[in-house]
């Protein structure tokens, strides 16, 4: 069995709390993520503690951010 990095979009499910946030940075070496948080600050993870989210997800996650910023 091949052990390939996750491969992830522009936005990720954080596993613990269900939010979605925004993938800045992946080291496949370190399998560490860099996510930006809702308050505008960044965090590192590791990648098991993040899931992919669907396409239906993530449009619900734009539409709402949308709305908010207006």
């Amino acid at each position: 069995m091949k052990n390939d990095a996750p491969v992830f979009g522009k936005y990720v499910k954080l596993i613990p709390t269900g939010e979605i946030l925004k993938l800045k940075s992946y080291d496949p070496k370190s399998q560490l993520l860099e996510i930006e948080l809702p308050t505008g600050g960044f965090s590192i993870v590791r990648w098991n503690e993040i899931d992919r989210i669907t396409p239906n997800e993530e449009l619900e996650f734009l539409r709402a951010k949308k709305k908010n910023s207006n």
